[in-house]
């Protein structure tokens, strides 16, 4: 019998104490009969509790107590159900007496006859069956464990560490912080904190450090005591006298043993190693107060899992975070562990090494785990499977893992473990934002929140309580969607899934259909076109989901592009009515079904990036809906009119990704459903649209003063009057800091042409100020001349964002120059602004002080921007002037100024020159770029772009020879570029979208400092220099979409990785002539195809092959994004998802994907070296859902 999660279940019963307490069912216990049962059901839950808290210190193992917990388990969601039954059928009945249908109401008994005989005869029947097991519970004879302390290893030196891979560079700088080369030391000692998740190679890593000999020798005492979850004062004093006299200390009291410690380490330089904190503790500052008593130099190196703790110990000095191994260093661990463990072993990359290194990600505790499975197996066909396999051994092989998971999830806080255990149902490797995991949580009540907390706010503490303790990590901050997104590495989430164990299910590819689904299962997540293929043709394949019929979770993941339509039957509310969470994602889903309204348990609705163009009016009966997630529904034209009556939602998400500037106006949704006023709980409304009628108008935002983070208000060209604006109350929403305001004028005659004048308009948006903490706020399509001026009121002190846009007749700006902490101003298609004035700076002292960027696009009519040297900008670092066709001059000095960015705008003059510029980017401005270099002594990075000339002049002036990245890109006229002309130090060099270029000049293999070359798309190109093969730097070579060229002079010395796509001619004749296979220290991929790596011949493993290879990143990645970087491809099913995430990219060129529809008719995707990333045309994705929220 499978065995529910006990956290899980103890999270149940919880909930369902918490719910008796509730007020409604006090007044309940107070009827007739139904409070009897109710008073009986009370007691029963109040003893299952004190089962469970004993039953978490049994044996799970035990048949009989599996069989108890699941009965106990059957019984606590039934009544769960009933008492959810009670308190939405008290909610119906308030929203009836407040409709003044029903006067007559009473308080004490707010449930019908017929629903409360009903209640009465189901409470009975759980108390009963509750009743039943309690009396069992003496008879099993329960036998908690030895709760008594662990012990506790009294090592005072640590083991032996094993051969250390891939750590040099972490070795080198902690050894740095340790022994500081300047000759400064520290006067008293201080404390170096390491920290990462479990298994990550934190305490081989210290092991490494204490036994290195140049430690040894800097150090005259060195100390290792291994701390774990209890920091025992004592204890720890304890190892470090025994680790100094070589014997047994027995001094008890805390006094002595302090006194005894002080006089060691006193004048003496000492190292003390604290392995494996795991909590903050008090403790420690009295044992810091006398160990900085010890010689200047002494240090504490400290190893942690969590960053909390590390930041606690090292107050004064940021923690040293260790991440996983490179892919190169994993794969060698790998292969290590396959030769100790079987010395006549041979691997070769036949053997999936892609697959393999996906699973371990750069955890040296599962390569390791993953190397001696492949060891111990002598039958070599079934190597595959182990290194393919889609699960780890937790309860055998790999207990190396087990162990060290285990101890970890032991520790966690008892709240924590439940919310932990119910993210194995989300599929692996999906990027999770933030709100999302929190608001999942949420509908299954494992947020108790006390008193007047906010229960988003306390899941906002569990998840980082999580990450702090590794079992989360935090992925990136998605700037489309402005949110962080998190992911679970794919050992823990196997590990959370076997915890959970049958409670939560994943259908994977790989499980057959009636083994993956089971009527115990109460939380389930499978991709629908997955569940489609299973079904035999003409089979319903909601039948196999009917299966759990107690089911509270279903996430339904489609594709974004998939066929056929995912359909919701009108049945799934009958049969699966307890469910909480209902997730139909990235679908084509267009309707659900009438039928919906029954689920009344429903807590949250996600129907993110669907086709959905209305809900049923039932969806308005889902009285306990939290969160309605319509994220990125761009069909949606309507929403149920009578969801005022949800009185517990608290997220109505409607944001749609918007343009490069943030907008995320448009879509169909003409108006909100009429008196969403009244839904005062909440706190997330991402769209706001306006409509005529008053109870769909702007006054409706009025008492909705607890709405936090993004608003945007659209079709404010239908606000009437300045009252109405003021009646929308936004100067009282401290917790938005996110607002767009919008008008629906689309151009200048329309917007001249309204019949609201200019001066109602400006009345409109002077009344729409909003909180001084808002941070972001931008103003698109107004129609006045003028602009407000509390825009520039330096009591906006938070506000970092400013974008204006399609303000077609306005002609000024607010001072915004007095703007505080504005960082970023974008302004755009402001075609009646012809100059900008002096007073645009304000009359602080200093203006703009903290302007980093400033974006000027589609500006028609501007001409100049005045300014004096009052009006510098001294923070500007990024200039980009784009398509201002009457633009002539900017007078400002810009002395921090250190990218420019130039297109279209053929007028404006030549700049001075630029101290600090590091790159400029010049697009279709042929004759601005010569004028203005001549003005520039130095320039480290240039790109030009779409310039319409066949050839390049012979001289650029004087910045050519500080140039050391040049790109020349969709140059369409360019033939050739000049002998001479490159420059001398170029060390990047990217050529691409050249249709008609020749050749390259001869001198391109006399740049002696080149690394980079990449080449794409010069379909005229037929052959590279001669003397390729001397260039003695030259590491990183991409050439691809060049059909004319056949041949390659030979390949440089140092060439580290090659990739050559859709160049048949040239990639055919290099592997007839067996180029690659000569070269065991390459990188190598055709037409997107891994062929093989560094270390890796394709012939016998041998030592070699294992040699510890260093890939030192000259970007200053961390080592997750360089291996992101090169994870994705060789072979494998493609997540695009993955790819998107990726900010910067080093090592991949080529991504080939095979579920992909659509890659050949609307690009290749290609990632280059530089961070532009990839080829955003591409629109077939994967598992977009993942990158929205789902």
């Amino acid at each position: 019998m499978e065995f529910v999660s006990m956290f899980l279940l103890d999270a149940l019963v919880n909930t369902l104490a918490d719910t008796l307490q509730d007020h409604v069912f006090q007044e309940l216990q107070k009827v007739h009969r139904v409070g009897d049962e109710l008073v009986k059901l009370e007691k029963s839950v109040s003893s299952i509790q004190a089962i469970l808290s004993d039953a978490q210190e049994i044996e799970e193992t035990r048949n009989i107590v599996k069989q108890l917990l699941n009965e106990l388990r059957e019984v606590a969601y039934r009544a769960n159900d009933i008492l959810d039954d009670v308190a939405t059928e008290q909610q119906r009945q308030q929203l009836i007496k407040f409709a003044a249908v029903r006067n007559s109401l009473g308080a004490v008994n707010p449930m019908r006859f017929f629903f409360k005989q009903d209640v009465y005869h189901k409470i009975q029947s759980i108390d009963e069956e509750l009743d039943k097991i309690v009396k069992r519970c003496p008879l099993i004879a329960l036998s908690p464990r030895n709760r008594s302390q662990r012990t506790h290893s009294s090592e005072s030196t640590p083991a032996i560490p094993p051969c250390v891979l891939g750590r040099e560079r972490d070795k080198q700088k902690i050894k740095e912080l340790l022994m500081p080369f300047s000759g400064r030391t520290d006067s008293a000692a201080s404390v170096i904190s390491i920290f990462g998740m479990p298994g990550v190679g934190k305490t081989t890593l210290a092991q490494e450090l204490f036994d290195d000999e140049t430690v040894k020798k800097h150090f005259e005492l060195r100390l290792w005591v291994y701390v774990s979850h209890d920091f025992d004062l004592m204890r720890i004093m304890r190892f470090m006298i025994e680790s100094i006299d070589g014997f047994k200390c027995d001094l008890t009291s805390l006094n002595n043993l302090q006194q005894e410690v002080r006089k060691k380490v006193s004048r003496r330089r000492y190292l003390l190693v604290l392995d494996n904190v795991w909590q903050e503790s008090q403790e420690w500052e009295k044992l810091k107060s006398f160990l900085y008593s010890a010689d200047e130099g002494s240090k504490i190196l400290v190893t942690t899992k969590s960053e909390q703790v590390a930041r606690f110990m090292a107050a004064n000095s940021p923690p040293y975070h260790l991440e996983g191994l490179s892919m190169d260093d994993c794969w060698s661990l790998i292969c290590q562990q396959v030769l100790s463990g079987n010395p006549s072993a041979t691997l070769t990359h036949d053997f999936s090494q892609s697959h393999a290194l996906r699973r371990c990600m750069g955890l040296p505790m599962a390569a390791k785990a993953l190397g001696q499975r492949l060891a111990r197996e002598a039958d070599r066909s079934k190597w595959e499977a182990i290194l393919t396999g889609q699960s780890w051994e937790f309860s055998g092989a790999d207990r190396s893992i087990t162990e060290t998971l285990s101890l970890s999830y032991q520790h966690l806080p008892h709240y924590l473990k439940p919310c932990f255990e119910y993210l194995s149902v989300i599929p692996k490797g999906f990027k999770l934002e933030r709100d999302f995991i929190i608001q999942l949580w949420m509908a299954q009540s494992f947020i108790r929140p006390k008193g007047t907390e906010h229960m988003e706010d306390v899941g906002s503490d569990y998840l980082d309580s999580l990450r702090s303790s590794s079992f989360l990590q935090y992925s990136h901050f998605d700037h489309k969607s402005r949110r962080q997104r998190y992911v679970m590495h794919d050992v823990f989430h196997e590990f959370a899934r076997h915890v959970a164990a049958e409670g939560c299910s994943v259908m994977e590819p790989s499980t057959e259909l009636h083994l993956s689904l089971s009527a115990g299962v109460r939380h389930l997540s499978v991709n629908y076109e997955e569940l489609v293929r299973r079904v035999p043709r003409g089979g319903d394949m909601y039948e196999q989901v009917y299966k759990c019929k107690g089911l509270q979770s279903l996430l339904l993941i489609g594709n974004s592009t998939s066929r056929p339509t995912m359909v919701v039957p009108d049945d799934l509310a009958q049969r699966l009515r307890s469910l909480r969470t209902l997730m139909l994602t990235n679908s084509c889903l267009t309707q659900l079904p009438e039928s919906i309204g029954d689920l009344s348990h429903l807590r949250c609705l996600q129907l993110q990036n669907t086709g959905i163009k209305r809900l049923p009016d039932s969806v308005s009966r889902l009285y306990n809906l939290q969160t309605l997630g319509l994220r990125n529904c761009y069909d949606l034209e309507e929403l149920p009119k009578d969801m005022s009556k949800l009185r517990n939602l608290r997220h109505l998400d409607l944001h749609l990704n918007g343009n490069s500037q943030g907008s995320n106006a448009g879509g169909k949704l003409r108006l909100m459903p009429p008196e969403i006023g009244l839904l005062t709980h909440l706190r997330t409304l991402s769209r706001f649209v306006v409509s005529k009628r008053h109870e769909c108008g702007l006054s409706q935002l009025e008492n909705l003063n607890d709405l936090r983070s993004e608003l945007l208000i659209e079709r404010l060209d239908l606000v009437s009057s300045g009252e109405d604006a003021k009646n929308a109350n936004l100067s009282s929403k401290e917790h938005i800091h996110r607002l767009e305001l919008t008008w629906n004028y689309s151009d200048v005659t329309e917007a001249s042409a309204s019949s609201a004048g200019y001066n109602s308009r400006e009345n409109i948006l002077k009344y729409l100020r909003p909180h001084n903490k808002l941070k972001e706020i931008g103003v698109v399509g107004y129609g006045g001349t003028l602009l407000p001026t509390w825009m520039g009121d330096s009591s906006l002190e938070n506000l970092e964002t400013v974008w204006i846009s399609k303000t077609y007749s306005c002609q000024n700006l607010p001072p915004l120059g007095q703007l505080p902490k504005l960082k970023y101003l974008f302004l755009e298609e402001m075609h009646g602004l012809k100059h900008i004035e002096c007073s645009f700076c304000g009359r602080n002292e200093i203006r703009f002080p903290k302007l980093e960027k400033l974006h000027l696009e589609n500006m028609s009519g501007l001409q100049e921007w005045l300014g004096d040297h009052r009006c510098a900008l001294p923070s500007l670092r990024e200039l980009t002037i784009k398509n201002c066709p009457a633009l002539q001059q900017l007078t400002h000095e810009l002395p921090s100024l250190t990218k420019l960015v130039i297109e279209a705008s053929p007028y404006f003059a030549g700049l001075p020159d630029f101290p600090k510029l590091q790159s400029l980017e010049v697009k279709t401005n042929d004759d601005w770029i010569w004028r203005s270099c001549a003005t520039i002594s130095s320039l480290p990075s240039l790109t030009l772009s779409g310039l319409r000339r066949a050839n390049l002049p012979s001289e650029i002036g004087s910045c050519h020879s500080f140039i050391r990245r040049l790109e020349i890109s969709y140059c369409s006229q360019l033939i050739f570029i000049p002998d001479g002309w490159l420059p001398a130090f170029l060390s990047h060099f990217v050529i691409r979208h050249c249709p008609k270029l020749q050749n390259l000049p001869a001198e391109l293999t006399r740049l002696t400092r080149l690394e980079d070359l990449e080449i794409e798309k010069c379909e005229k190109l037929e052959q590279l220099p001669f003397g390729l093969r001397n260039m003695n730097l030259l590491a990183h070579l991409e050439i691809s979409d060049c059909p004319g060229l056949s041949w390659l002079h030979g390949l440089p010395r140092k060439l580290q990785f090659l990739s050559i796509s859709n160049c048949p001619e040239l990639s055919q004749k290099l592997q007839d002539q067996g180029w690659f296979t000569r070269r065991k220290d390459l990188q190598v991929w055709i037409n997107g195809d891994w062929l093989f790596s560094r270390g890796d011949q394709r012939h016998e493993l041998s030592e070699e092959a294992t040699e510890d290879y260093r890939a030192d990143d000259p970007g200053g990645r961390t080592r997750s994004e360089a291996w992101e970087d090169r994870m994705i491809g060789g072979g494998r099913s493609m997540i695009w998802s993955e790819v998107m995430a990726i900010s910067s990219l080093m090592d991949i060129a080529m991504v080939q994907l095979y579920e992909v529809e659509q890659t050949q008719r609307d690009g290749r995707a290609r990632v280059s070296r530089t961070t532009e990333a990839i080829g955003w045309h591409m629109h077939s994705i994967t598992n977009e859902h993942v990158e929205t929220g789902g």
